[in-house]
């Protein structure tokens, strides 16, 4: 086998032209009523993270892990899965369970630990649960909810259920035993799991010796593919096809999206995804000026009511003593009755 050919893997796929036309040649389309969802969900995205990393350098959220930049990976892997799919999120992907319908209250809710949040704000401020979407909850640790995921896959397989599972992490995974022994689980089993690895343009090198991460699927048993991350018309191609695979019984797939993470839209708007896909919009003439000034101030005054609403809910005292002893103890009962 040619060593230098698994050391230099393929350019990611991508299908968006500069015009904003799609490259036909390689199979790419996107009905009219999507290509507008997926960018309206990508402005939605962008607004929501610039706000919540505002609230952040306040100090009013205590951590936020930014996605700018990444929101066309997201929404469009997001996309591409069935609505029976579960989605298993990192800290970034907000945007997928926003796709699957979870408000932008709850999520300012759970942002800001009120007390309609489901945790009640114990839990970290990104990524909430919204279990009837199917969005499964957040680890802080890379890489430990893809066994969870291949799991979920595998049962779904055994039960014959047409259930997949997307997966979403970032290149520092494969530091972690749960990357390998989660991905060479899906393989063996013929999980139907798509796992969707964030790797920044400029860093991929500084988390593996060899040349991109797709090619590890190659020892797990699983089909890969390598796509920009920025093209959302792209990313929703492969992912379709990964899922399509995984129904057919035919197993997961490991799927590469290559970020621009330092994505500066004053001097580089040319990689920013959300710019590209409002060239495509246009260019197919679903887009103008007006209609884009009217989803700017509707989607910030969308997001300001959200945080405006959550930030007069904040949680009483007494939910400090709720959800943590099936049976209080006497001194706790004892601070609560004070």
């Amino acid at each position: 086998m040619d060593t230098l050919a698994l050391r230099s893997p393929p350019p990611p796929l991508g299908v968006l032209r500069e015009d904003g036309s799609l490259d036909a040649a390689r199979g790419a389309t996107v009905s009219e009523d999507l290509a507008v969802a997926l960018y309206e969900h990508m402005v939605v995205a962008r607004a929501l993270d610039e706000r919540v990393a505002a609230l952040h350098r306040e100090g009013t959220v205590p951590q936020h892990a930014s996605a700018v930049g990444e929101e066309a990976m997201i929404v469009g892997a997001a996309a591409a899965m069935n609505d029976e799919d579960w989605i298993f999120p990192t800290s970034r992907e907000v945007a997928a369970a926003l796709w699957r319908g979870m408000p932008l209250s709850a999520y300012a809710y759970h942002a800001l630990g009120t007390e309609h949040d489901a945790g009640k704000g114990r839990s970290s401020p990104d990524a909430p649960s919204w279990k009837a979407a199917r969005v499964a909850s957040v680890s802080p640790l890379a890489g430990t909810h893809i066994p969870h995921a291949v799991g979920l896959a595998w049962a779904a397989r055994m039960h014959a259920a047409d259930v997949a599972a997307l997966v979403f992490f970032g290149e520092e995974a494969m530091r972690c035993a749960d990357f390998h022994t989660g991905l060479n689980f899906a393989g063996v089993a013929r999980a139907p799991v798509v796992a969707v690895c964030r790797t920044a343009s400029s860093a991929a090198s500084q988390q593996t010796a060899g040349r991109g991460i797709a090619i590890r699927s190659m020892g797990y048993g699983l089909a890969c593919a390598r796509v920009d991350g920025g093209d959302v018309v792209a990313v929703l191609g492969v992912v379709r096809e990964a899922r399509r695979r995984a129904a057919a019984g035919l197993g997961g797939t490991l799927v590469e999206a290559i970020v621009d993470s330092t994505l500066d839209r004053g001097s580089g708007a040319g990689s920013d995804p959300i710019a590209r896909m409002r060239r495509q919009v246009e260019a197919r003439g679903l887009w103008s000026d007006d209609r884009e000034r009217h989803l700017r101030s509707e989607v910030g005054a969308d997001v300001e009511r959200a945080f405006a609403s959550a930030a007069a809910a904040k949680p009483t005292l007494e939910t400090l003593f709720d959800h943590v002893y099936a049976d209080l103890p006497w001194h706790l009962k004892e601070q609560r009755g004070t």
